[in-house]
């Protein structure tokens, strides 16, 4: 994890880091940084996190019996030690670090999307009601077709695989939307 935030870190691409990680261990009521695994056998605590410089991104642990208290500490204890292994990646970016990216996403074309979601999603949103899987894929397979079909034949400078790209996107929307709802989302293909 820290090799490979070092690594994005130096290689100039677009990368919201560098981020740090730390395992502590919890033996004889003190934390130990990234225990050894003999050390680990009588730790009451096997705690990974990782985060940036301001936050904790991620926490795992495995633990015996410990306070709230405790946890939170571990959890702080290792945010802080990590901080080092931050600044030493920051250190070598500027010492070794290439410039960074000047990269922007494609501009999203907004009028297509909506002239697709105007086409297919009620579609789409009416096939997802169909229980029966094999029916239900056949019929978002056909709206698929169709609003690519129509849009195509409006305009044939469009691209069927951007097209496609889109659709998906918009099915994967109404699926989202349908368990947010508390609705079947159904088996995703």
């Amino acid at each position: 994890m820290i090799g490979a935030s070092a690594a994005l870190s130096l290689s100039g691409i677009p990368f919201n880091g560098p981020i740090g990680a730390a395992r502590v261990g919890y033996i004889n009521d003190q934390y130990v940084l990234n225990p050894t695994q003999e050390e680990l056998k009588s730790s009451k605590l096997d705690l990974v996190v990782a985060g940036t410089e301001a936050a904790v991104l991620m926490v795992e642990s495995e633990a015996e019996l410990l306070s709230e208290d405790q946890m939170l500490g571990a959890v702080v204890f290792g945010h802080e030690q990590q901080q080092i292994v931050i600044q030493n990646i920051n250190d070598l970016v500027k010492e070794a670090g290439k410039p960074r990216w000047d990269w922007q996403p494609e501009a999203v074309n907004e009028a297509l999307n909506a002239r697709v979601a105007a086409l297919a999603e009620s579609r789409l949103s009416d096939a997802y009601r169909i229980t029966d899987k094999q029916e239900r894929y056949a019929q978002v397979d056909v709206i698929k077709s169709e609003t690519i079909a129509t849009l195509v034949a409006e305009d044939e400078t469009l691209d069927a695989n951007e097209l496609g790209e889109i659709l998906h996107a918009i099915e994967k929307n109404v699926v989202r939307s349908r368990v947010l709802a508390g609705r079947a989302a159904y088996r995703w293909p």
